[in-house]
């Protein structure tokens, strides 16, 4: 009988939590390679014709966002909120290619961040301003995780972002040899492969949905 394979959640804890419960049946291994911390800044949305937000991290560092426009990156994002949301974008580069909106725009991110949208969106000619709301700290994985994921039985790796994706390969000193990777997007698929080499299976749409329903899938194989 072939072993059940185990899937290793590297997002923050509350979030890995939350993907863990929608996988009932399936074994899993929770190891953050992020935490995220608030920096302290101070955000007044009534500043602001309207607020870009990227991840859900973002909106527990901020204030109320009843009635404020929001233009955001992904579903989940859009649902914690809370706001008056009018784009609900797949990705940094669908966002700014389809924003409708005037100035001033204040994008509240995270410490580390890809897309430069406040610097194309500034250059489109929509002023745009940038808040580190959040710091995302760098985690070691768990001994149990570290082992899974270099050793010989089946092991699903689902990676959300490019960060994610070179954390853990830097910290592996082999990859498995039934690793099987999902990536959220192109980018972190990218990134893997940079980091190690090694392929991986890529949702078509980045979204949670798609990616539980991936692993599920994977898992079952």
């Amino acid at each position: 009988m072939t072993p059940k394979p185990t899937v290793i959640l590297t997002r923050p804890r509350e979030a890995s939590e939350r993907v863990a419960a929608a996988l009932s049946g399936i074994d899993v291994i929770v190891s953050p390679v992020t935490e995220i911390e608030g920096t302290g800044a101070s955000v007044d949305p009534g500043k602001y014709a309207g607020l870009i937000l990227t991840s859900a991290h973002a909106v527990s560092f901020l204030p109320d966002l009843a009635g404020v426009r929001i233009y955001c990156v992904g579903a989940r994002t859009a649902e914690a909120s809370g706001g008056d949301v009018r784009l609900v974008a797949r990705d940094a580069d669908d966002l700014v290619q389809r924003i409708e909106a005037e100035g001033p725009l204040l994008h509240a991110r995270g410490r580390e961040t890809r897309g430069e949208i406040a610097e194309r969106l500034n250059s489109a000619g929509i002023e745009t301003h940038e808040c580190e709301v959040y710091a995302q700290i760098a985690r070691d994985l768990s001994p149990e995780a570290k082992a899974t994921l270099e050793g010989k039985y089946r092991v699903i790796l689902p990676l959300w972002s490019p960060r994610s994706a070179e954390r853990v390969a830097n910290q592996l000193a082999t990859i498995g040899s039934n690793l099987h990777v999902i990536a959220l997007s192109p980018a972190v698929a990218a990134a893997w492969t940079s980091a190690t080499g090694g392929r991986s299976e890529v949702c078509t749409d980045p979204n949670g949905d798609e990616m539980i329903a991936r692993i599920v899938a994977a898992a079952s194989r």
